[in-house]
C-alpha cells in the first residue's frame, strides 16, 4: 500500500510550474476556504451598534487575507505529483479570489446585494417519465446525464427569502451553503443561464447510478482510449519524450480535441452525479440542490450559442458575468452611446468570452513553466468561440430578415416560414466544426503541458 501511494505521489518529471512556486502544503490548501467562510459567516449585517462598528472591518479584513491567499495559491504552490490538479489549483485560486473580491465588496458596495437564499419548490406536471426523449421535453433535461427518471416530471418555482441569518447556528450554515454553491444555486446570486426552465424532473439517486453505469463511464472510458492511443502512437518516442501536438495528421488532431471534449463533459458530468448522490441523504436542505449541469441534450444544439448556453456547464458562470459580461456591455454602451435598457449584446458575448479565455490560459500558464506563449491556445480557443458566436447570430438575423420579407406572412407580423426544414442541420454541423477546428488550439497546449501525457496514463 505504501509503495503505491508512493508511486501515486511522485514528483512527475514531466510537469512544468511555475519557476520558483513550491509544493502545495495542506495548510496553504485550508487557509484560503476556511478565512473566506469566517468572512462569510459576518457577511449579514448585524443589529447591535457594537457590532456595527467592530464587525465591518473585521470582515474586510478577513475578506483581504482570503483573497490574498487565493490569489497567492497558482502563483506561489503546485502540486508535485500532478499536472492536471495543479491546472486545477490555479482555477480554484483565481476562481476563490474573484469570489471573494464579489461577495464582500462588488455586490455589497456596488449593488448593495448580499444573496438571499432561494427554496425551490416543485409540483407534478401531466408528463410522464416514459415520454422524456420528446424533443419539447428536452429542454429540461441533462445533456450527458441521459438520466430517464423513475418520478414524475416537475414544474420549479423558486421563492426568495426575505431576511439574512440572524443567529451564529443560521450564520455558518448560510456561510457553508453559499461557499459550496459554485454556480450560486440556491441563491439570489445564480445567473439566469444556471436554471433556464421551470420544467425538469426529480432523478432519484438510482437515476443517477443507472446513468453513471450505462452512459456516462463508457464515454469517458472511451474517450481516455482514444487520448491513450493517439499519445501512445502518434505522440511518444523513444526515450520518454513526446512530439508535439503539430506533428499529428489532421484527421488525430481533431479526433484528440473530440476526445478531450468527451472527457471533459462526461467527467463533469460524472462528478456532478456523484456529489448528488452523496448529499441526497440531505434533502430538503440545500445542500442536496443540484440543478441541472446541462439543460439540453447535445444532440438537439443547433447553434454555438445554445452549446455554450444550455450545452456546457455553468460553473463558472458569476465569475463571467461578474468580471466579463458586465464590462462588456458597459464598454459597448459607451462605444455606441446606448443606454441602460437597451442590450448590448456584442459586449455581453465578447466580455464573457474574453473573461473565460483569461481564466483558462492563467491555469495552462502554471503548467507549461510561466510561459505567456505556450498558454495561449486555451485564449485563442475562446477568444474565437465569441467570435464566431457573434458571426453566427449576425448572420442568423439577416438570413432571418430576408426570408421576413419574401414571405407571404410580412403583412400579418408573423414569423410564419421563416425558418426551413435544413436549418437545424447546418446548425448543427457549424456549431461541431467551429468547436472541432478551434479546439485544436486548446488541445495544442494540453499537449505542451503534458496533460494529454498524463491522462494518457503515461
Amino acid at each position: 500500500m505504501d509503495e503505491i501511494l508512493a508511486t501515486l505521489t511522485a514528483p512527475r518529471p514531466d510537469l512544468k510550474p511555475i519557476p520558483g512556486t513550491i509544493p502545495l502544503t495542506p495548510l496553504a490548501a485550508i487557509l484560503p476556504p476556511l478565512t473566506y467562510y469566517l468572512g462569510l459567516v459576518l457577511l449579514p449585517p448585524f443589529r447591535t451598534q457594537t457590532s456595527q462598528r467592530l464587525i465591518p472591518i473585521t470582515r474586510s479584513l478577513l475578506a483581504l487575507v482570503a483573497g490574498f491567499l487565493f490569489f497567492q495559491l497558482p502563483l506561489k504552490y503546485h502540486v508535485p505529483f500532478s499536472i492536471g490538479l495543479t491546472y486545477q489549483l490555479a482555477l480554484v485560486g483565481l476562481y476563490g479570489g474573484c469570489r471573494v473580491l464579489d461577495a464582500f465588496f462588488i455586490s455589497p458596495y456596488l449593488f448593495n446585494h448580499i444573496p438571499r437564499r432561494v427554496k425551490y419548490h416543485q409540483e407534478p406536471r401531466a408528463e410522464t417519465s416514459g415520454v422524456w426523449r420528446n424533443r419539447a421535453l428536452s429542454n429540461s433535461y441533462f445533456s450527458l446525464h441521459f438520466l430517464q427518471p423513475r418520478k414524475a416530471a416537475v414544474t420549479e418555482t423558486a421563492t426568495t427569502e426575505e431576511s439574512l441569518p440572524k443567529s451564529w447556528k443560521d450564520r455558518a450554515s448560510w456561510a457553508l451553503e453559499l461557499e459550496l454553491a459554485m454556480r450560486g444555486a440556491g441563491f439570489t446570486w445564480t445567473s439566469a443561464d444556471v436554471r433556464h426552465t421551470k420544467k425538469t424532473w426529480t432523478p432519484t439517486a438510482w437515476d443517477r447510478i443507472h446513468s453513471i453505469l450505462l452512459h456516462v463511464l463508457p464515454v469517458l472510458s472511451a474517450s481516455l482510449a482514444i487520448i491513450r492511443y493517439i499519445h501512445v502512437r502518434n505522440l511518444q518516442i523513444e526515450g520518454g519524450l513526446s512530439l508535439s501536438f503539430d506533428d499529428l495528421s489532421f484527421f488525430n488532431q481533431i479526433l484528440l480535441t473530440a476526445a478531450l471534449g468527451g472527457f471533459l463533459m462526461t467527467g463533469f458530468s460524472l462528478a456532478h452525479s456523484m456529489f448528488a448522490i452523496l448529499l441526497a441523504p440531505l434533502k430538503p436542505h440545500p445542500l442536496s440542490y443540484f440543478p441541472p449541469l446541462y439543460t439540453i441534450r447535445i444532440w438537439d444544439l443547433t447553434s454555438m450559442r445554445s452549446f455554450w448556453s444550455y450545452g456546457w456547464h455553468r460553473l463558472f458562470s458569476r465569475l463571467f458575468l461578474v468580471y466579463g459580461v458586465w464590462p462588456g456591455e458597459w464598454i459597448e454602451r459607451k462605444v455606441t452611446g446606448k443606454s441602460a435598457n437597451e442590450p448590448a449584446d456584442i459586449g455581453k458575448v465578447l466580455g464573457g468570452f474574453v473573461s473565460s479565455a483569461f481564466v483558462h490560459s492563467f491555469a495552462a500558464y502554471t503548467v507549461v513553466g510561466g510561459r505567456v506563449r505556450d498558454a495561449s491556445g486555451e485564449a485563442e480557443f475562446f477568444a474565437s468561440c465569441g467570435v464566431a458566436v457573434v458571426v453566427e447570430e449576425i448572420v442568423q438575423r439577416s438570413i432571418l430578415r430576408f426570408r421576413r420579407r419574401h414571405s407571404q406572412d410580412m403583412s400579418k407580423g408573423t414569423t410564419k416560414g421563416s425558418e426551413m426544414w435544413y436549418d437545424g442541420i447546418v446548425g448543427r454541423v457549424w456549431w461541431i466544426s467551429v468547436l472541432l477546428y478551434n479546439g485544436r488550439c486548446f488541445a495544442r497546449g494540453w499537449v505542451k503541458a503534458g496533460l494529454v501525457r498524463e491522462m494518457a496514463g503515461v
